[in-house]
């Protein structure tokens, strides 16, 4: 083990990274807020000063994913296509199946620099969770209560104010719903088999209502679905703490660009369209289980520096008044003040290990698994 490795490994270290992200996340959360009176005289503007803030936290999660692990992506696509990602509006169809996919997705947003304005359907809850879930409200990002009968028409409403967003834009949608595991697979197949749905080996069916109303809603000004599997080498199963703890993982990444005028609009159609889409989904992880590699021409989108720097500085705007705090604290001697320092710096890590549990695939949601079978469309 190298020296670096050695430092990457160690819990102090972590520490500083979570701190700097969760500081440096709620002051940014503040800044959000002070744009509110922007919104009342000028909306795009304040949504591209909220674009900016944005990147300003979630690339601290690609850095780390990048520069601190160093875990490598690879994609797979055709030229022609390539040539296109981060120029249009685009719905991101991703599997959902490890713990770090959403920040994998977030990585390939960063490559083509739309991390900033990327979009996704998250569950209401998740709004209240301070940095994320508020760096989220001021994105306008689509929140539903995954109860369809009253997600119907907030969600198309959301959707409906993305339509005149200045920047270009990528809205990532997991269709499962919720991540695989093999007890909601179990009972997904069961749904399956009685619609009379082939059978899919590494995926959930799909929830087809809710996809239907993205495309309806974000037709004509979104020009394409990105098909999007991703996979890990050597059967690596990554997660938030491996990469806190500096372990490199190399992921791969094969993108279809389906234009967006091929999706049927009768809903139906679409349903129908969706569900041949995830059995072409499970074909490429059967053909990547079987090859190590999903079919067609391989890039890899360099790394951009932006994240990395992003993170430096933040890190001296936190850590600075950190470190004169703590220079106050030994010089004092008070056995008492360094005591409540440790006690806080205790909770704030398990406060921090709390919050990277809720990643945990064991940790996931009953979504899936509550429903009642018949009802997971």
């Amino acid at each position: 083990m190298g020296l670096l490795q050695f430092l990457k490994s160690q819990f102090w270290c972590q520490l500083i990274i979570c701190y700097v992200f969760l500081v440096s996340g709620l002051l940014i959360n503040l800044i959000q807020l002070c744009t509110l009176p922007l919104w009342l005289v000028s909306k795009q503007l304040a949504r591209r000063i909220n674009t900016r803030l944005a990147y300003c936290i979630a690339s601290q999660m690609v850095a780390a994913l990048e520069w601190w692990s160093g875990t490598e992506c690879s994609l797979y696509t055709d030229p022609e296509s390539y040539q296109l990602y981060g120029k249009e509006n685009a719905i991101v169809v991703l599997n959902h199946a490890f713990e770090i996919d959403f920040l994998c997705g977030w990585t390939f947003c960063e490559r083509f620099g739309v991390l900033g304005s990327s979009k996704v359907l998250a569950k209401k809850e998740l709004a209240y969770v301070p940095v994320i879930g508020w760096m989220w409200y001021f994105l306008e990002i689509v929140f539903c209560k995954r109860k369809w009968e009253e997600d119907r028409t907030t969600v198309a409403q959301s959707l409906q104010r993305l339509r005149d967003y200045p920047e270009n834009y990528w809205f990532l949608l997991h269709c499962e719903g919720t991540r695989f595991t093999q007890k909601k697979h179990e009972i997904s197949m069961k749904v399956a088999e009685s619609k009379g749905l082939p059978q899919l080996k590494y995926h959930l069916l799909p929830r087809t209502k809710g996809f239907h109303v993205t495309v309806q809603n974000l037709r004509g000004c979104v020009a394409a679905v990105y098909d999007s599997t991703l996979n890990f080498r050597n059967n690596e199963v990554p997660t938030l703490l491996g990469i806190l703890n500096g372990k490199k993982y190399h992921a791969d990444l094969y993108v279809r660009r389906i234009p967006l005028e091929s999706v049927p609009e009768d809903e139906a159609e679409c349903a129908a369209w969706l569900h041949k889409l995830y059995q072409e989904k499970d074909s490429f992880q059967e053909h990547y289980t079987q090859t190590g590699r999903f079919p067609g021409p391989v890039v890899s989108p360099p790394r951009r520096p932006w994240s990395l720097i992003n993170w430096l500085f933040w890190s001296c705007v936190v850590l600075y008044p950190l470190g004169l705090l703590l220079a106050q604290l030994l010089s004092s001697g008070s056995t008492l003040t360094i005591g409540g320092a440790v006690v806080v710096c205790s909770a704030v890590s398990m406060g921090i290990r709390w919050m990277i549990g809720q990643t945990e695939i064991d940790k996931s949601s009953n979504y899936g698994i509550k429903a009642a079978p018949l009802n997971n469309n």
